[in-house]
Parts: C-alpha cells; sequence; structure tokens
C-alpha cells in the first residue's frame, strides 16, 4: 500500500470531510427518523458563525415543521467524546439565537461508541441549558441500511451490529451500496469513504476481509481489494506448502518403519514413493 493510501486512511479527520459532503443527501430522512422531526421546509444557513472568533458548525439550517414552528437546527457530528460539548454547544446557541432571533434546536451525533461521557447539561443558577445527544449505536444498523440513499446506508457501519458478525454487515454494505450507486466510479467513491467510516469503530481489518471476499465490485485498483487478494493468496500457498510438508513426512516416517521391521527396499520405494536413494540415505 503507498505512502498517499496511507495518509487517507490514517487522516482522523476523514469523516468530517465525508459527513459534510454526504449530509445534504440523507438530511431529510435522517432527520424524520432519527431526531424524530418532521421537517417541511428548510433552508440552510451560513455554517461560519463570526463573534470574538470564528466558529464553524457542521450542519445549519432554517426549518419549519408539519406544526407550522419555525427553528434553527444545528446539528454536529461528533467522534470523539468533548469534555467542553456542553460549553462549546452553549457558545453557539447564544451566537444563533442573536443573529437570526429564532428558537434553536440542538442535536450533537455521536459516531464511535454506544454510549458517550459528554457532557450535555448545565444546570446552575439562573441557567439551564440542554442539547440532545444521540449515539448512532444506540440503533439498528438495518435503519440506515434499509435506505434508498446510499449516503445514509453508509452511517450503518455505526449502527448497532446486535449479534452480527462487522465482517457480515460490511458485506451487506457493500453489496447494497453497488445495488444502488450509478456506475463503477459512485461504487468506487462510496466504497473509499466506507473506507475511512470503518476506521472510527477499529474495523479496517474486518473491511480488508470483507472487501477480499466481495469479489462483485471488480475494482482491481482498489488498494483493499487487491490488499485483500494477496493475503488470501499467501494463505492459500501456506496452506498448500504445509499440505506437500505433511505428505513429505508421512512418506519418510512409513519409510523409516518399514526399514525397522526389514522390508525389501523395493517394496518400500512403492509404497512411500521414495526413491531408492532417498531411502538409503535414511
Amino acid at each position: 500500500m503507498t505512502d498517499q493510501t496511507e495518509d487517507i486512511l490514517t487522516d482522523k479527520k476523514l469523516y468530517d470531510k465525508i459527513i459534510k459532503e454526504n449530509v445534504h443527501k440523507f438530511s431529510k430522512a435522517f432527520t424524520r427518523e432519527i431526531l424524530g422531526l418532521d421537517i417541511v421546509k428548510s433552508e440552510d444557513l451560513q455554517e461560519s458563525l463570526q463573534h470574538t472568533n470564528e466558529t464553524i458548525s457542521d450542519q445549519l439550517s432554517k426549518v419549519t415543521d408539519h406544526t407550522g414552528e419555525t427553528y434553527i437546527l444545528h446539528v454536529e457530528w461528533q467522534s470523539d467524546n468533548d469534555s467542553a460539548m456542553d460549553n462549546r454547544m452553549l457558545a453557539y446557541r447564544v451566537m444563533l439565537r442573536r443573529r437570526y432571533n429564532l428558537p434553536v434546536k440542538q442535536y450533537v451525533i455521536y459516531l464511535a461508541k454506544p454510549t458517550s461521557t459528554m457532557p450535555y447539561v448545565i444546570d446552575e443558577e439562573y441557567l439551564k441549558f440542554q442539547y440532545h445527544l444521540i449515539a448512532l449505536q444506540q440503533y439498528d444498523y438495518k435503519i440506515f441500511l434499509n435506505s434508498p440513499i446510499p449516503e445514509q446506508k453508509l452511517l450503518a457501519i455505526f449502527g448497532n451490529f446486535d449479534h452480527q458478525p462487522p465482517v457480515e454487515v460490511i458485506k451487506e454494505i457493500l453489496k447494497d451500496i453497488e445495488k444502488q450507486a450509478e456506475g463503477e466510479l459512485n461504487t468506487l467513491r462510496y466504497i473509499q469513504q466506507l473506507r475511512g467510516l470503518v476506521q472510527l469503530r477499529k474495523l479496517t481489518k474486518q473491511f480488508k476481509k470483507a472487501m477480499a471476499i466481495v469479489g462483485t465490485f471488480k475494482i482491481e485498483k482498489d488498494p483493499f481489494y487487491q490488499d485483500g487478494i494477496r493475503k488470501g493468496r499467501r494463505e492459500e500457498r501456506a496452506k498448500a506448502q504445509n499440505a506437500i510438508a505433511k505428505a513429505e513426512k508421512e512418506k519418510v516416517d512409513l519409510a523409516r518403519q518399514m526399514l525397522l521391521e526389514k522390508e525389501p527396499l523395493d517394496k518400500i520405494a512403492r509404497y512411500t514413493k521414495l526413491s531408492i536413494e532417498e531411502i538409503q540415505a535414511l
């Protein structure tokens, strides 16, 4: 694998780029199914908020729900436990209220683990604040996998696998991506994104194995595909070599036993397929 590929795979902020690339594709369905908000109208807002310093949000929009209520919807995607998340979200809340003079609903989507230790409530004298903290591993991965939107299918990697082996889940995601993606280039793009996302769940090895098993993509230039194929070939060669070595040892052991029993050399050669010279050398 090239150094460039290694750099891509070890980029801790890659998930942030992937989420921002995809969020507008699955936002409506995700908001309804996971956040429980029935949005009928949405307008994207400027994500950069200038105050004493610049703050950039992951997802910011002015929405109107089915009841007619209009408010600011603010969503952050988080891969690690930020001990100051309550203060960050409060700062956002203040800036958003000041700029738009509307109610604000805030959500932090936690990707890495089933639970988070991030503080999400502030309860002090004259100050009560809370945002919604949602860990995606609380949800069955099939909720995301069953989506008709390829970008939302990728979120299945953050869902709850229950007792399903990770390799099997990844295989399902790969197969569904191939069905939904329009063309090989899109398929490859989604696979590259999935490769980045699996790192947050530390499933890189399982991803490589799944890529080697699911051979329908025909993406011969993909480094993980090739790595899986090479690994499979090495394993097959090792098995064959071990089988040959075992068979040779069994022939030698049999020949030695027959020599101890004073069997004729030509008979030993017939039974063991060893040459007379090889038998005499024992």
